[in-house]
């Protein structure tokens, strides 16, 4: 039997068609979730209660491989990232959505960002090197600490020092730069 194109881009070793998993929206899903309207949606592709309270981090304006690095730290220190918080480890990657174009997928990350923001409570985390500022084109910036400071949910934004994860002297938990603080305006951004 001879596979259409479609069937054999869907197709399994066995060439048999390979079921979409469910919780990785589709293209016209995508196409709603990124409208304002629908943002509470993304709650169906979410693990129930996440990001848990005073666990959130955030960051923003880093290489593929940082981002990797420092994600992988945070979760040995039982801190969630945006990458953490969904039903399929991979609803955030590029690769899960090969029908949807690039202008549309950043929206789609901007729209889970701005989800992922309006979940945080608490204390969070932001991880970026102190003697840097977010710029204010990066998704922290101009789509979550909006969302954060407009919620109302969490108390303050403590600042780790991404330089310093690493280090053996460094104790995060008693980091005493906070970037933001609930009734504070919105830093400067780069």
């Amino acid at each position: 039997m001879r596979l259409s194109a479609f069937s054999r881009n869907n197709a399994n070793s066995n060439g048999n068609l390979a079921a979409r998993d469910k919780h990785i929206p589709t293209k016209a899903q995508v196409e709603e979730l990124i409208q304002p309207a629908h943002l509470h949606e993304f709650s169906q592709y979410a693990k129930r209660n996440q990001p848990p309270k005073d666990k959130t981090i955030f960051f923003t304006g880093q290489p593929q491989k940082a981002i990797n690095e420092l994600v992988k730290w945070a979760n040995g220190q039982h801190l969630t990232s945006v990458r953490d918080i969904w039903k399929n480890a991979n609803f955030f990657q590029k690769g899960q959505y090969k029908e949807v174009d690039a202008a549309t997928f950043t929206r789609f990350q901007q729209a889970f960002s701005k989800y992922y923001a309006q979940q945080t409570a608490g204390t969070a985390y932001l991880i970026f090197p102190h003697d840097k500022t977010p710029t204010k084109t990066g998704i922290f910036y101009s789509v979550e600490l909006p969302e954060i400071i407009a919620h109302g949910k969490v108390e303050e934004i403590v600042w780790i020092d991404q330089d310093r994860i690493h280090d053996k002297g460094y104790e995060w938990k008693t980091e005493t730069k906070i970037y933001w603080k609930k009734g504070e305006s919105k830093p400067a951004g780069a």
